[in-house]
């Protein structure tokens, strides 16, 4: 007999579509993972999933039934939220969802000092995981590159940033402070995997320097890139804004000439016929914040001065 549990699983995996990747979310071994899957296959008598190999896609069974665990889940989430009201223990809870930033949480922090009465839920991940988190209704608003193209979903543009090289102190290339792409053709590079935004826009700017990147390593943790490219295993391409706290000093960031390379941020959030205070106020917070930050483009030293002014 099926559990709430089982089905928290399969949501998990039918959301990542990669049980190793879905494991490693819900903090339990793989082959146990796989051996829930199973048995809730069997309970319900249908495949839910197409196999190739290690990779996983949702059938046709597999999709519907996911349309009624999400409203299962969605409506045990009303009744402790009518419980608790009923209660008098009614709490502002926000689900939010973001790219890697590494400010961002310096950023919510602030804004939970001004509004102690918000309690977030908060989820790190790639583009395609923010969708499905979207879709879902598991979240309430992301920070993604690029905006999420969902009918039900509203997005407006928070900035647009450059994309820079890091690389290694004593790189042939450090010390030039600016390069163009097509001189890249033959080097190492250090990427995250395929699936999020930054790696299929770099990607891109690659194919229009005339080049197939040679990536030597992938990570799915941005911060690994660095650690890596101080190593002097390769070199990467960085966002911007992760320079405003991480950039290491065994490591340089050079700007890209040519061609133009930038991504663009956007605040994306559910359509709902009621939002609560708590949500507009933070996704005004959001918007002014990075508005603010994309005129005043601060040094690293200035990030806290930036952060607390809001």
């Amino acid at each position: 007999m099926m559990d709430l549990l089982q089905l928290k699983y399969f949501q998990t995996v039918a959301r990542r579509e990669h049980i190793t990747q879905a494991a490693r979310e819900l903090n339990i071994a793989q082959p146990s993972l796989s051996q829930t899957i199973a048995r809730l296959e069997e309970d319900l008598g249908v495949s839910l999933f197409y196999r190739h190999g290690r990779n996983i896609r949702l059938n046709e069974s597999g999709k519907a039934f996911l349309e009624h665990v999400d409203r299962v889940f969605m409506e045990l989430e009303k009744g402790k939220e009518e419980a608790r009201k009923l209660a008098g223990k009614h709490q502002e809870v926000l689900s939010i969802a973001a790219i890697h930033l590494p400010f961002l949480p310096q950023v919510i922090a602030n804004f939970v000092t001004k509004q102690p009465g918000v309690h977030f839920r908060f989820h790190q991940g790639c583009y395609p995981s923010m969708k499905k988190l979207l879709e879902a209704r598991e979240i309430d608003l992301c920070i993604s590159a690029p905006p999420i193209d969902l009918p039900s979903v509203s997005s407006t543009v928070l900035l647009t940033e450059e994309i820079r090289l890091l690389v290694p102190k004593g790189h042939r290339l450090a010390g030039r402070g600016q390069v163009k792409l097509a001189e890249l053709a033959n080097e190492p590079f250090i990427s995250l995997k395929a699936g999020f935004g930054l790696r299929e826009s770099t990607d891109e700017f690659c194919q229009r320097a005339g080049f197939a990147p040679n990536i030597v390593f992938e990570v799915e943790e941005p911060r690994l890139m660095q650690t890596l490219v101080r190593s002097g295993v390769g070199i990467a391409f960085i966002p911007e804004l992760f320079g405003l706290n991480e950039i290491e000093p065994e490591t340089e960031c050079l700007t890209i000439m040519d061609p133009e390379c930038t991504r663009t941020l956007a605040l994306s959030w559910l359509n709902r016929t009621e939002q609560s205070p708590a949500f507009e106020r933070f996704r005004l917070f959001i918007i002014n914040y990075f508005h603010h930050l994309q005129h005043q483009k601060p040094k690293p030293r200035n990030l806290s001065k930036v952060i607390h002014s809001y």
